[in-house]
């Protein structure tokens, strides 16, 4: 299964009556903006409007390109963790279909940030796939000592159990 079918995937929570657009068509559409250097909503309609045919290879947009306000007002209401562990599944699809079980889990803190800001420095974890370095996942972490408990929150949305 492809990324982009892991699309459908991902929970809706908006009512019937503002579903005009699919939501996997919202999420490929700003996915494939955002990587042709799209810097905001406008930018991200003036992409899908351009490249429609180009767009409905892969998903149907059988309404269109919504407006870019509508755009905005979708993608605001994603659930970040829906959509981190719908690719995160399609990265564990990927992982066992070429044989690249190892996952490795790492964390740093950001330096530059934190003494001068008032704040405490960022702290992440990652998870990462051994073999090709693709790192899948990332989630804040509260400091150092904090990684566990990072780590078994991040194993839970990871299918990797016998790996």
């Amino acid at each position: 299964m492809s990324f982009i079918d892991y699309l459908d995937h991902i929970e809706d929570h908006r009512k019937d009556i503002n579903k005009e657009y699919d939501l996997g068509d919202i999420i490929f559409l700003t996915m494939a903006a955002l990587l042709a250097a799209a810097d905001g909503w406008k930018a991200i309609k003036i992409f899908g409007d351009s490249k429609l045919d180009w767009l409905r290879k892969y998903r149907a947009f059988k309404n269109g390109i919504p407006t870019r306000h509508s755009i905005g007002r979708i993608i605001r209401g994603l659930s970040n963790e829906a959509l981190l562990s719908s690719f995160a599944r399609w990265i564990n699809e990927q992982r066992e279909n070429t044989g690249k079980p190892h996952i490795a889990f790492d964390g740093k803190t950001l330096r530059g940030r934190g003494k001068r800001s008032g704040s405490d420095a960022l702290h992440l974890m990652s998870a990462m796939v051994v073999d090709s370095g693709l790192v899948f996942t990332q989630q804040e972490s509260l400091g150092k000592k904090n990684e566990i408990k990072t780590m078994q929150a991040m194993l839970q949305s990871l299918e990797v159990k016998g790996t």
